[in-house]
Parts: C-alpha cells; structure tokens; sequence
C-alpha cells in the first residue's frame, strides 16, 4: 500500500503505515499501540467530518485498511496503490 499525505509518501501494509504515523506524533506516548490510535483517528474523523466510520470486524491491518479508505474519501489522504492481493 502507498498514501500520501500532504507531500509524504508512506509505504508498507496498512499497519505499517499507521504505525509510522503515530511514532510521528508529538504525543505518541499517548497512543501506546496501533489499535489506539486508529481508534482517536475514527473519533477525529467522525468529530469533523459529521460522517460515521465502519471498521470491519478483524484485525488491526482490516481496521487500519478500512481507516486509510475513509480518509481518502474525505480527501485527508491520497491512496497512491493498494496491496495487489486486492
């Protein structure tokens, strides 16, 4: 999976990304795993965007996938290339 955010682009699977992400944060101690902090971005995205967010049920790479998907649609982030097992 590739995203961009503004002019960064992060490689990896979802998880990875997200991980990269929150090591990124000022406040990281805050978030002291991956499933944390896709839980505060949910809430961040329903707070300002007024839309819900769905994560399936599943793991932390189905959440973190179902995530990067809902930020896209708002334009947060741009999915530059999916896994190619999709």
């Amino acid at each position: 999976m590739r995203v961009q955010i503004d002019e960064d682009i992060y490689t990896g699977s979802a998880v990875e990304i997200m991980e990269q992400l929150r090591q990124q944060l000022f406040e990281a101690g805050d978030f002291p795993d991956v499933e944390t902090y896709i839980c505060y971005l949910r809430q961040n995205y329903e707070r300002m965007s007024g839309l819900r967010c769905e994560l399936p049920k599943g793991n932390a790479e189905l959440h973190a996938r179902a995530m990067f998907y809902s930020l896209a649609e708002i334009g947060a982030l741009q999915l530059l290339e999916e896994e190619e097992n999709d």
